[in-house]
Formats: C-alpha cells, structure tokens, sequence
C-alpha cells in the first residue's frame, strides 16, 4: 500500500526549497523518487496506527527493488546475528517474487 499523498509528499520534497529529494541509495533524481516504507505498511499500521513519515526514505524504482528484495532480509540477518531483537517480521524475506529473491549474502562470523 502507498503512503496518502500528504505524507507521501513530506518524504520526497525539501520544505524549504521545494525540490525534490533524491534517491537515498544511488542519488539519482530520475526516474522519480518513490517514497518506500521501511517496514510494511501494514506491519507498521499495527504497531503505530498510522501512516507516518518516519517511515518512509525516498528511493528511486530500482533501488526500492534492490531495498525490498535484498537489502531489509540482509539487514535483519545481520542485525540479528548481533543480537538486536524486536525488528519488523517484514524484515525477515523479501517481500516481493522475483529471480533476485534468491540472494545469498551471507555474514561473515569469523
């Protein structure tokens, strides 16, 4: 689910220049940024009850993929193998079906 314009809008504008920010992983501007949840709408919804701009990082289309597929599952393994406890579920797999899902990116224990 997408974030409701207004917030949609804190996320991607500078309210003090009225520009749009860029992408946070790769700094692109274009194609536009999306406004990507950190932890899923709807596991956020539960926690918190309401759609907030804390949650949400500008990314552009590519790199919100690479996020969602890739990098939330890594960061939860290796949060986890440092013993932080109480992150998202969402965090845990990729929360989309694609060949990339399939990424090992194991952590280095040695």
């Amino acid at each position: 689910m997408a974030f409701n314009k207004s917030v949609k809008d804190k996320i991607l504008v500078d309210r003090q220049s009225g520009e749009r920010f860029p992408c946070v992983m790769c700094g692109g501007r274009f194609p536009l940024p999306e406004a990507a949840h950190i932890i899923d709408f709807s596991e956020w919804k539960e926690r918190i009850g309401s759609d907030r701009q804390v949650n949400g990082i500008p990314l552009c289309p590519n790199c919100h993929k690479v996020f969602d597929e890739v990098l939330r599952p890594y960061l939860y393994n290796a949060l986890k193998h440092f013993g932080i406890d109480g992150l998202p579920d969402c965090w845990k797999k990729s929360n989309k079906i694609s060949e990339i899902t399939g990424f090992d990116l194991p952590i280095d224990t040695e």
